[in-house]
């Protein structure tokens, strides 16, 4: 696993400068006549690449590229679950769980291996072990959701 900040900041953008100023000038409508019910323009093409990305930019910002997109869809499973405070069809505060042989899986080690995810043996049940974001992993998921939902309101 490569080294990645915790903390990512703007100057460690993994696209050069140049074209992130050139995502920056992309037109945010295309045709702003267009309108969606309630007189709110529609999301057309160019706002939709916008921001598409602008999410792919901000993933590689916050998370270690190598984690993949199936890394970030479990971490994101994991914090819904949290929010949650179960899954469907499990008692109410009941630990997220795999069993023991899905922590050599690949999506689940890059996860662990980057301090993302914590792996404890499940008290009760010897096949599973539960697993939980750490600090670092849920305030990286916060400050991610948290500015594409005002990039995207902003559009």
């Amino acid at each position: 696993m490569g080294s990645h900040d915790p903390w990512p900041t703007h100057d460690a953008a993994p696209l050069p400068q140049s074209i992130r100023q050139r995502i920056a000038q992309l037109p945010e409508r295309i045709n702003a006549a267009r309108e969606a019910p309630g007189g709110r323009p529609l999301l057309d093409g160019f706002s939709a690449m916008r921001i598409y990305t602008t999410f792919r930019i901000a993933l590689a910002e916050h998370f270690p590229e190598d984690l993949g997109d199936q890394g970030f869809d479990l971490l994101v499973d994991i914090l819904i679950y949290e929010w949650l405070g179960r899954r469907i069809g499990t008692q109410p505060n009941a630990p997220f769980g795999i069993g023991r042989q899905a922590a050599d899986t690949p999506r689940i080690k890059a996860v662990r291996d980057a301090g993302l995810i914590l792996l404890e043996p499940d008290p009760d049940q010897e096949n599973i072990l539960t697993v939980r974001l750490t600090s670092g992993a849920r305030a990286r998921l916060n400050l991610f959701f948290d500015y594409m939902a005002r990039y995207i309101s902003a559009l």
